[in-house]
């Protein structure tokens, strides 16, 4: 859609004359009278203003209180004799966003109005841009029905609102970052920076009084770095991934800014207030390293005003038939194969396999078999070629084509031979409890004693 463009200039041959130059690169609409495009901005959208500065009716000034009353998203260019150049200056103080000297050519013109309308244009898609992601991360949109995951959105919907810092643990994979984006895009700030760094990225080395005569050229030291991650974050969020990968001396001085004081090179600084939500995140157990006297037990209290552990995907298996079914869209509408269907055996493995690198191993899975099969349904076995392990066993009952229930009598049965008959090692290899594996033997009339007498023989 071309840009609109208003014209505003007493000379009517003059704004008849600019009409007709940019009438093909944007919808122009142009008036003598300032005071009828007035009452056609009252009723109408429109980009950028051009206008004189100088008319009986209302002076640009006048034009540019109007607009900005009216829209102040619009864009004002004054035209304006030389003389009047101050006045021009003025107005870009009240707002206008440039001005242009009488007399200018056409081409002097259209170069300035094109910077001006791709300018605006770069803005709208980054507004755009920023209204997917934060829609994208809304905490609804975070996929698990399980007790664990309704908790986790629980929290993300009341810290959100506040200034608190937050402390996110839980292992590697399991989407701890995803959480810290979901209570940024869903909080006050959501329409400021979000800035993530890893600290393991944070160049290691002494912190105070390093650098006497630092030259220009030179790489920054670590608490340089964490002071100016702290400013580039000012007003929205700062995420500390993996804070407990840091040393006693980038602590101290992320310590030092938490406690509002920003140290300078070699020296304190006067209390200087920041406006950063920060959010730490770790893999590691924190009060194991307090003991050990490598993490600041200070630190950890500032960090943790709120603390929230995100659960491993082993602990919530049954969300991993909503997690499979969003990545396998995903990835199947990503390499263009959208009628590739995934079957429920494949599932069950899926829910049989412990996750040790969690919703990541499980995402990166979906991308190879996505990518990989050559079938256009997705079976146990191809799951196997990237997941080799003790669910083997299970996938080739599956690929059986046994009904579910017979796939489990089966099992049960295999796995008691192994165990010659013995309920409670068969129960621990099973993975479930002892009173379970009884009821499930009852269930499919199981007796341990042929398997004790084969054992026997």
């Amino acid at each position: 859609m071309k840009g609109r463009l208003l014209i505003i200039d007493d000379d009517e041959v003059f704004c008849r004359l600019l009409q007709r130059r940019f009438e093909e690169e944007y919808a122009v609409t142009g008036f003598s009278d300032p005071e009828d495009a007035a009452r056609y901005m009252r009723e109408n959208s429109v980009d950028v203003v051009l206008t004189d500065f100088s008319m009986p009716k209302m002076d640009g000034m006048e034009v540019l209180k109007v607009v900005k009353s009216g829209s102040p998203d619009t864009d004002v260019i004054i035209m304006t004799a030389y003389a009047n150049v101050e006045t021009a200056v003025a107005a870009m103080k009240k707002g206008a966003y440039d001005y242009i000297i009488k007399p200018f050519s056409l081409d002097e013109l259209s170069i300035q109005l094109g910077n001006l309308f791709e300018k605006r244009r770069l803005l709208k898609e980054n507004i755009n841009l920023r209204n997917f992601i934060g829609t994208r991360y809304l905490p609804e949109n975070i996929v698990g029905e399980s007790k664990a995951m309704k908790e986790v959105r629980k929290f993300i919907r009341r810290v959100s609102q506040t200034d608190a810092t937050v402390l996110i643990t839980g292992e590697t994979g399991t989407g701890k970052e995803l959480v810290a984006r979901a209570i940024h895009f869903s909080g006050k700030r959501n329409g400021q920076k979000f800035v993530s760094v890893h600290c393991a990225e944070l160049p290691e080395g002494p912190m105070e009084g390093e650098l006497p005569g630092h030259g220009d050229g030179a790489l920054p030291s670590a608490g340089e770095r964490i002071r100016s991650l702290f400013e580039e974050a000012r007003g929205g969020t700062l995420v500390l991934r993996e804070i407990g990968d840091t040393n006693p001396a980038l602590q101290a001085k992320v310590l030092g800014i938490l406690e509002n004081r920003i140290p300078g090179r070699g020296e304190d600084l006067s209390a200087a207030p920041f406006d950063v939500m920060v959010i730490a995140t770790t893999n590691r157990d924190l009060t194991r390293l307090q003991r050990e006297g490598k993490f600041r037990e200070d630190l950890f209290f500032r960090l943790s005003m709120f603390t929230l552990r995100i659960p491993s995907l082993r602990e919530r298996k049954e969300d991993i038939p909503l997690l499979a079914e969003y990545f396998f869209s995903q990835y199947k509408n990503e390499f263009e194969k959208p009628s590739m269907q995934i079957s429920w055996q494949a599932v069950e493995v899926l829910k049989n396999y412990d996750w040790p690198g969690n919703v990541r191993e499980l995402k990166s899975l979906f991308a190879k078999v996505c990518l990989l099969a050559d079938s256009a349904v997705i079976r146990p076995r191809h799951l196997l070629e990237i997941l080799p392990g003790p669910q083997e066993e299970v996938a080739s009952y599956l690929d059986s084509g046994q009904s579910l229930g017979e796939i489990e009598k089966n099992l049960i049965r295999e796995t008691l031979r192994r165990a010659k008959g013995n309920i409670t090692t068969a129960s621990r290899l099973l993975n479930i409890s002892y009173d379970t594996l009884r009821y499930r033997m009852k269930k499919f009339g199981i007796s341990p004693r042929p398997y004790k007498h084969v054992a026997k023989e």
